[in-house]
């Protein structure tokens, strides 16, 4: 039995066709079911996804739904007017769209429009839950587009085993650009909920792993994030085109005729092509503009060359498309009356949809292909155009488009710059066949090689192969879930004398920016009391804070106290003692303190906190891609300078410390059986690095849990203060 994909996208491949209470299918050319169709051998694909606008007075959706399923093994999300107004023409393409391609004047917000994209967004997560729970939750779901981008976690909350992939068609930007959306912390999170993300471009991961930087304050690997219930792959998968189905469109009988009319079109000059959807991200005036300034330049081109622009209408509902063809169109009127006493105009607009079959006839006699997106994710025009020539023809492209980081060998120009475009050109109407082979060649070989079906495969492979490492990496690491809380509690009743090590940033308290604020609250401190006040039990806190804070703070509670990552220790009711040899020279303090000025000088809103046996860099308040980047380089610099030195160099949540090597916070339980004191019943809790000495100095019997996200020796894991603080209360009701 094949393994089952659901394939989630906004639309469906097949469109529907109402008639007078009947109905048929009609299905969409190209796109994703092409895409992955060579999956079809090895798996099974469902498809969840809107089926277009129909009017459901006319026919009853259960039919359409029984014969969806039937012809296409698909299942339709039907939208209301309303649904469809918001979801899809208002939050996706008045916001998203304009936003991922960097054209903020064209976002048109509507605080309801984001409401209602959540609601959609939840629609296609249940129906996917729907499907999950009634074959297989370990089903692959692999959701595509910025339509769904809230689906991912959507999904994880309801099943958290789910095993989801999720693609991005168009670019991401910069995280500056990405910070003007409204909810932006949302739709990341939401996208977290993915097992792997997939974007077109190297440069739209690495924008990616930023705006989780600046907007959620989360750290990444070059391709993982690890989270508090899941580890997230990410990685450039470039889509491409199918150089087989192309070639077998071209030997169509039918395919003659279409030479044979594009050829009336040509009539012997050269001719430059241009398609795109008649959307703003694509450039056009700019081009047309670009044309009309080549013209000028070389009058004598007028008559030996022409421009067929076929611009596919798009989104004509939403005015900034609709004032677009009224711009585009003017520019190619002045166009044609500039040059109205030549026997045939040097342009052709084609406002209107061709098939394939056209569409090649074009690709082949095309001499020139000019692509210039202002911004796209891939642009798979110029691929095609590469499939058809072969070995002959050039290829003008945006440095804009995904597609400039695969096909170098093109012109490449910036869409923006109208004399740039207007020399590409010139460039390309005289470039020898010599050259033009040259480099169309080495193009086709590229994408030949890297075609669709290599795109979908290795995308699948690589999301199998991320729920893999993730189970072997994690290993028994596991939430801590209802059930285990009161496993948990049950032990610890059952138990005779118990020990509690608790960290306190990030555990007790949340973390803040200043280390000064995260003073205990009113909850923390009657959590304390309760906490403490349970029979047979001792309370540890064991922190990397300097022991006068943390005295400060929790002394008043019959509390053991652990400071500065165990160099110091203190007993209920006892003087501090110190964990650290009289004879241990801690001259190399001014050392390291200076090495830290310098980088407090060239890193805005970093300081210096100084304890008795260590020293803390701290960044939290510095830019966070700026501070990461030094915090990476003071940590190299430091390694190198302290190499042989009995000292260690911890790498913690936007701080790097150097301590005394061998004191740390595992220390604290030899120290507590060197005075006597045993214990059946052991739990420790922590949220970063430096509690996983801790973590492993505990028996094997013993509870240890991670607080957040991060690789760990812990066995349990919970996601955060709150949670634990939730957990404690849990406990101290006994």
């Amino acid at each position: 039995m094949k393994q089952r994909i659901l394939v989630v996208a906004n639309r469906l491949p097949v469109a529907i066709q109402v008639t007078e209470r009947s109905f048929h299918f009609q299905p969409s050319p190209g796109g994703l079911a092409s895409a992955l169709s060579a999956l079809n051998d090895a798996y099974e694909l469902m498809w969840i996804g809107w089926p277009g606008e129909v009017d459901l007075s006319m026919i009853q959706p259960e039919n359409i739904s029984t014969e969806l399923k039937k012809e296409y093994n698909a299942s339709a999300i039907f939208l209301t007017r309303r649904q469809l107004n918001r979801f899809y023409f208002g939050f996706s393409n008045r916001v998203l769209w304009p936003v991922l391609h960097y054209l903020p004047t064209h976002i048109d917000y509507d605080e309801k429009d984001f409401r209602v994209y959540r609601e959609v967004n939840r629609v296609f997560a249940d129906r996917i839950v729907e499907e999950l729970q009634a074959g297989n939750t370990q089903d692959i779901v692999w959701v595509h587009d910025y339509q769904l981008m809230l689906v991912p976690a959507m999904v994880r909350e309801k099943i958290p085993e789910a095993r989801i992939g999720f693609f991005l068609h168009t670019p991401f930007p910069s995280s500056e650009m990405f910070r003007a959306l409204p909810y932006r912390e949302e739709l990341l999170k939401g996208l977290l909920g993915s097992n792997l993300i997939g974007f077109q471009t190297h440069s739209g991961l690495r924008h990616f792993r930023s705006s989780l930087l600046h907007i959620l304050g989360l750290d990444s690997e070059i391709n993982r994030i690890d989270l508090e219930d899941h580890s997230v792959q990410i990685g450039a998968y470039p889509i491409s085109v199918d150089p087989a189905k192309i070639a077998a469109a071209m030997e169509e009988p039918d395919f003659e005729e279409d030479l044979r009319i594009v050829r009336q079109i040509k009539k012997g000059r050269k001719m430059i092509l241009s398609v795109d959807r008649l959307d703003y991200t694509k450039g056009i005036p700019e081009r047309l503009s670009a044309y009309k300034k080549f013209l000028e330049r070389n009058p004598e081109k007028a008559g030996e060359v022409v421009l067929v622009q076929v611009a596919v209408p798009s989104r004509t509902k939403i005015p900034d498309y609709r004032h677009l063809k009224d711009q585009v169109e003017v520019i190619v009127m002045d166009i044609i009356e500039a040059h109205e006493t030549l026997p045939d105009s040097p342009i052709q607009f084609m406002y209107r949809s061709l098939p394939f079959r056209r569409l090649a006839a074009f690709y082949r006699e095309a001499d020139v292909a000019l692509v210039t997106p202002y911004f796209d994710g891939m642009n798979l025009v110029a691929k095609e155009y590469v499939a058809v020539k072969k070995d002959h023809g050039v290829l003008v492209l945006s440095e804009l488009a995904g597609a400039a980081s695969e096909l170098g060998e093109a012109i490449i120009i910036n869409p923006w710059n109208r004399d740039q475009i207007s020399d590409a050109l010139e460039t390309a109407l005289e470039l020898g066949q010599d050259e033009c082979t040259r480099r169309m060649t080495a193009m086709y070989e590229r994408v030949k090689r890297n075609n669709v079906h290599y795109w979908s495969r290795s995308f699948l492979e690589d999301l199998i192969r991320s729920t893999e490492e993730h189970a072997d990496r994690h290993g028994p690491v596991m939430p801590l879930n209802i059930q285990k809380r009161n496993e948990l509690k049950e032990v610890m009743e059952q138990s005779s004398r118990r020990l509690l090590l608790l960290d306190y940033d990030g555990t007790l308290a949340e973390i803040q920016n200043l280390p000064l604020a995260a003073a205990p609250d009113q909850e923390l401190r009657e959590i304390m009391e309760r906490i403490t006040a349970l029979k047979n039990t001792d309370v540890a806190i064991v922190t990397g804070r300097k022991r006068q804070e943390i005295e400060d703070w929790m002394g008043k509670f019959p509390v053991i106290l652990s400071a500065e990552h165990g160099l110091w220790i203190r007993m209920v009711g006892e003087d501090w003692d110190k964990q650290l040899p009289e004879s241990h020279d801690l001259a190399w303090l001014a050392t390291v303190e200076d090495i830290f000025e310098q980088f407090n000088l060239k890193t805005p809103g970093s300081f210096t906190e100084k304890k008795e046996a260590a020293l803390a860099w701290h960044y939290r308040l510095s830019d966070p891609t700026f501070g990461k980047w030094q915090a990476r380089e003071l940590v190299m610099h430091l390694k190198n300078m302290l190499s042989g030195a009995p000292l260690d160099v911890l790498d913690g949540k936007s701080v790097i410390e150097v301590r005394v090597q061998g004191i740390h916070k595992g220390n604290i339980l030899p120290y507590l059986e060197g005075t006597g004191r045993s214990y059946d019943f052991h739990m420790a809790a922590g949220d970063d690095a430096t509690d996983e000495h801790l973590f492993q100095a505990l028996p094997s019997d013993g509870w240890s849990i991670k607080i957040g996200a991060g690789y760990t020796h812990a066995h349990y894991r919970l996601n955060g203060v709150r949670d634990f603080r939730s957990l404690l209360k849990f406990l101290a009701d006994s």
